[in-house]
């Protein structure tokens, strides 16, 4: 009887880790799932975004380029030029407040 007994726990505890085994397999797999799905949520609306900046660089990739300008400042020059322009106007102001007066 105890023999019966004991192979009766032994089988109820092994249908029981293979329920255990089976519900945590089925949780995984659900939650792979919803991973998967994310996944493809955002790929779909990257590639909603993306779209557009790849056809603008090949766009830009396409041109060819006639002619390269370069502009630099020499700040030396546009000062002297500038301060004797201040100068020359105050000489002409003076000089018709001179007249003038």
């Amino acid at each position: 009887m105890q023999a019966k007994t004991a192979q009766a726990d032994k089988k109820a505890l092994a249908e029981k880790k293979a329920l255990a085994e089976k519900k945590a397999l089925a949780e995984k797999k659900a939650l792979a799932e919803k991973k998967a799905a994310a996944d493809r949520k955002s790929l779909a609306s990257k590639k909603v975004n993306s779209r557009p900046q790849i056809d603008s660089q090949k766009k830009r990739d396409s041109r060819t380029e006639f002619l390269t300008v370069s502009v630099s400042l020499n700040t030396g020059k546009i000062v002297a030029i500038a301060s004797v322009g201040i100068l020359a106007s105050a000489i002409l102001v003076s000089a018709m407040v001179f007249i003038a007066g």
